[in-house]
């Protein structure tokens, strides 16, 4: 006569036999190379960029106020497409402040250690002493 587990057994046994055999499966798998993070470097204001100079007669009127521009530092350093998205009240002061970034030359973002553009937030604070 053959030999019966209980079934407590049988079924214990049966499900260590299906355990194997997915794990087998996945033994035999190739794993997915991950690629690696890359690595980005924001774009930065060298120092040698100038303050923007007071529009004529705005100090005197006692203007002051927070500028915000956007704008895009290209792959060469360049300012592009510079606007003021939250004025300091002033107009005179929002201008002058987009108009002198406009000539600042950026050390671009970098995308694993090449040049890329970027769109960067910057806000200017006018303080009239």
């Amino acid at each position: 006569m053959p030999y019966r587990l209980p079934p407590s057994s049988a079924s214990s046994l049966l499900a260590t036999a299906c355990l194997a055999i997915v794990l087998s499966g996945c033994h035999t798998a190739t794993p997915t190379p991950v690629a690696a993070a890359a690595v980005r470097v924001p774009a930065s204001m060298p120092a040698g960029c100038t303050q923007p100079a007071w529009p004529p007669g705005e100090k005197r009127r006692g203007a002051q106020g927070r500028v915000t521009l956007h704008f895009t530092v290209e792959a060469d350093g360049q300012v592009s497409k510079a606007a003021v998205i939250r004025s300091s009240g002033y107009p005179a002061l929002d201008e002058a402040a987009r108009d002198t970034l406009a000539k600042c030359v950026f050390q671009p973002e970098t995308l694993d250690g090449k040049p890329v553009a970027s769109k960067v937030i910057m806000p200017y604070q006018w303080i009239n002493e």
